[in-house]
């Protein structure tokens, strides 16, 4: 087995973004944004952006891929429908193999390895209006 370490710069790999993005009033894109980080047969690795408009939010509901997916929050938060935070910057959590799981978010940078090296299947993206009563 020969392993080969590499490195990825700031510049090295663009941010793609979703093909739900969308374009607000104020001529900003918004939605996701993710670099690939590491993708081969033993895993896909990324971070992804989700940024929302003022006074909204994107609700994501997914299925975790075969092997599951670890997540850490680098940045913001997920909250639940009340707008109180479920999860803050820096929870690491794992979906298990087929777990149904998603957030609310506003402006989130979140570190993904899906370990399979393959994606969720996502099941919903809303944009959804939204006010956050919790900030940290």
């Amino acid at each position: 087995m020969h392993d080969k370490s590499f490195e990825v710069g700031p510049d090295d790999s663009p941010w793609e973004p979703a093909s739900y993005n969308i374009k607000w009033v104020d001529g900003k894109e918004y939605g996701r944004f993710r670099r690939v980080l590491r993708k081969d047969e033993h895993g896909l690795t990324i971070i992804a952006r989700f940024i929302a408009p003022p006074g909204k939010a994107w609700k994501i509901v997914g299925r975790a891929p075969e092997l599951g997916e670890e997540v850490y929050l680098m940045k913001g938060h997920y909250y639940d429908t009340q707008g109180k935070i479920a999860a803050r910057e820096g929870t690491f959590m794992f979906n298990a193999s087929g777990a149904i799981h998603g957030g609310i978010s506003t402006d989130l940078t979140a570190f993904i390895h899906w370990c399979s090296g393959k994606p969720d299947d996502i099941i919903a993206t809303d944009l959804i209006d939204f006010v956050v009563r919790e900030t940290s």
